[in-house]
């Protein structure tokens, strides 16, 4: 790692504070990291650093994403994806073995789950079979939890405490990420005095990436391009209309200097996203309508880069037309990019794009909802089962299985039926809506304070926004 770079400096921070916290704490057995939400990407690069070769700690990290979908299969998730990891660390174990390291572990046990054990007391001994086998010992083997998708905190929680209770092994730590001031993963640690630990390290993420993404000639377009942005997006915090137009002016006269299409497309979508903050600014259309032509432009030039670019813009526009309560517009903007996005394959962005129009046809011109959804459905069809199951296809389909249902269609029903049964379980109907429940805010782009919005019972499904 370059000890020069900012965000390796970030990460050293970390890991001096792991080693105050930890170190010498013999009866320590879960650790829950305290994080700001967007200091998640950069924990999940510390957890992954200490689980490879060029891991700094004295400890053996094995960082797993397993999703948790239920606290009475979790444990039987992680040790599928424990195994499979293993099997697929050939090259890596043979490594060992030359070094006279050798890993001595037999995954034989578990390769089969014995069902009169519960499975937590399973992947219990699995850790300290596998801790017991390290090389070097003394070692503490730490099973490092990032799932990129949690059903249910408080079953995630008392799925914790299970293991707690069950009695994690000597030499075998968990740990956890959680939100400061969230408190999603908050365990009574009074019946485990002193196994459990929670800090949050304090962290200049916001310094530091701007430090790294404004590093170089200032002159270089893409470096003045940076630097703007960040200047723009501090203007927009302190709400201060005037210092964000000098920059995003600024913005534009670096980027149209480079002669790059992309470029200066992407500095015109940067500048109207942080306008959302100030939708009645008469900049904004302006913004969104040269976007649209210089990214139309670019395609037509060559620059590829200027296809995500021209989906991109069609869905600000959507965003913008919609605020504007102009809800016809909108869903036209919003199928423009979805059918740009699906004639290229861009599946996810595409159903994202089907759902918007959807939404809003069903809210404000329910006339054609029914037709669009249709169309939605169709669209997702080649899509594979763990594209479905990280997008919004499943809210569409779950809305079409409804509207089969009710227009007698057995074969259609039993289509979806079969399908999201397989992705998402038997009680697929319930997990999808409580995905509904949890993701919806998150799809609706940039987001808007309640008073911005048009309706207070609506959500404003509007185009993610460039910070």
């Amino acid at each position: 790692m370059n000890e020069h770079n900012p965000i390796a400096l970030e990460i050293n921070k970390i890991q001096a504070y792991w080693r105050k916290a930890v170190t010498g704490n013999d009866a320590l057995r879960m650790v829950r990291l305290m994080i700001l939400p967007e200091e998640a990407r950069l924990y999940e690069g510390f957890l992954k650093l200490e689980s490879s070769p060029h891991g700094q700690l004295e400890e053996v990290f094995v960082t797993h994403l397993t999703p948790f979908e239920d606290e009475d299969t979790f444990s039987a998730a992680i040790i599928k994806d424990w195994l499979t990891t293993y099997d697929n660390s050939t090259a890596l174990l043979q490594e060992l073995e030359a070094k006279d390291s050798a890993l001595t572990w037999d995954p034989a046990p578990y390769r089969q789950l014995n069902a009169s054990l519960p499975q937590d007391k399973q992947l219990l001994q699995l850790l300290q079979s596998f801790r017991a086998a390290l090389p070097e010992q003394p070692r503490t083997l730490v099973l490092a939890l990032l799932p990129w998708q949690v059903s249910d905190t408080r079953s995630f929680t008392s799925w914790l405490t299970r293991l707690l209770k069950l009695g994690i092994p000597a030499g075998v730590r968990i740990a956890v990420v959680d939100h400061v001031g969230k408190d999603y993963l908050l365990i009574n640690d009074r019946p485990f005095p002193g196994q459990v630990i929670s800090f949050h390290v304090p962290l200049q993420l916001a310094d530091a990436i701007q430090r790294l993404a404004t590093a170089g000639n200032p002159n270089d377009p893409e470096i003045a391009y940076r630097k703007c942005l960040f200047e723009m997006g501090n203007a927009a915090k302190d709400k201060d209309i005037k210092r964000l137009h000098y920059w995003g002016e600024r913005m534009l006269e670096a980027t149209q200097r480079s002669g790059y299409k992309g470029l200066f497309a992407t500095a015109h979508l940067s500048y109207a996203g942080m306008l959302f903050n100030f939708k009645r600014d008469p900049k904004l259309p302006q913004l969104l309508e040269k976007a649209t032509r210089i990214a139309k432009q670019g395609l037509q030039t060559g620059d590829q880069a200027c296809l995500s670019l021209l989906i991109q813009a069609y869905g600000y526009q959507g965003a913008y037309a919609q605020i504007r309560r102009n809800y016809g517009p909108a869903i036209e903007w919003f199928l423009q990019q979805a059918a740009l996005a699906e004639q290229h394959q861009f599946l996810a962005q595409a159903v994202t794009s089907w759902y918007q129009a959807v939404e809003l046809s069903r809210r404000k011109d329910s006339s054609r909802y029914h037709t669009l959804l249709e169309k939605a459905y169709k669209c997702g069809i080649p899509m594979t089962d763990d594209e479905i199951s990280s997008s919004v296809y499943s809210f569409l389909a779950a809305d079409y299985y409804d509207y089969a249902y009710t227009n007698k269609q057995p074969a259609l029903v039993s289509e979806i039926d079969e399908r999201m049964s397989r992705i998402f379980g038997k009680n697929w109907k319930e997990e999808v809506d409580k995905l509904k429940k949890s993701k919806v805010k998150s799809l609706m782009q940039p987001q808007l304070s309640e008073e911005e919005e048009e309706d207070a019972e609506e959500t404003a499904d509007t185009p993610a926004q460039k910070r």
